[in-house]
């Protein structure tokens, strides 16, 4: 088992790292798309077409598919004014709980957003004013995949707790940081 409990994990975060890299690629090509609409504009009269709409399209993108990164991390926002003064164990048992209850509540928003990415599919929709009749489905798509791997990585923190990230509370971080200096 202890080899299984290492092992996932450590799977897991392969794929964080490469969802990361992508998320990294398309915020390039959101700059990209950016910098030369920019220079269209003031040296040709002319923005590419549908740059605000690619821009949005890629905003989705990168703020949906790295959640379980920053899950992993630890980084989503918190409020422990109150469960810092909690003993370790009940402070546990509470993220416990936290991880349960995200994994329902956005597996359901996983399935709702699906639903909707599948008929936008179905029908094929447009996106609203674009010039270039951009389908909107791929970026619809995206929202599921980003958030059943967020889904994914609360799952594997509720059966393996060792790959919760392990870090002091906010509390003792800043009475530590008053300490020294």
């Amino acid at each position: 088992m202890t080899r299984l409990s290492q092992s996932i994990p450590r799977a897991i975060n392969s794929v964080d790292r490469q969802i990361v890299r992508f998320s990294q690629l398309l915020l390039a090509l959101m700059v990209v798309v950016t910098f030369l609409s920019v220079v269209g504009r003031t040296f040709f009269s002319q923005a590419v077409p549908d740059d605000l709409l690619i821009s949005e399209m890629i905003m989705v993108a990168i703020v949906f598919l790295p959640m379980g990164y920053v899950q992993s991390a630890g980084a989503h926002l918190e409020v422990t004014v109150i469960t810092d003064h909690f003993p370790r164990k009940i402070q546990s048992v509470l993220v416990t709980l936290g991880l349960i209850l995200g994994v329902i509540f956005f597996g359901l928003m996983t399935w709702l957003s699906a639903r909707v990415a599948w008929e936008s599919w179905e029908f094929g929709v447009i996106a609203y004013g674009s010039a270039l009749d951009l389908p909107e489905w791929p970026i619809r798509a995206l929202i599921p995949l980003g958030l059943s791997w967020w889904c994914v990585r609360m799952f594997v923190q509720l059966i393996f707790p060792s790959s919760r990230p392990d870090h002091e509370s906010e509390l003792t971080q800043a009475l530590e940081e008053t300490e020294v200096h």
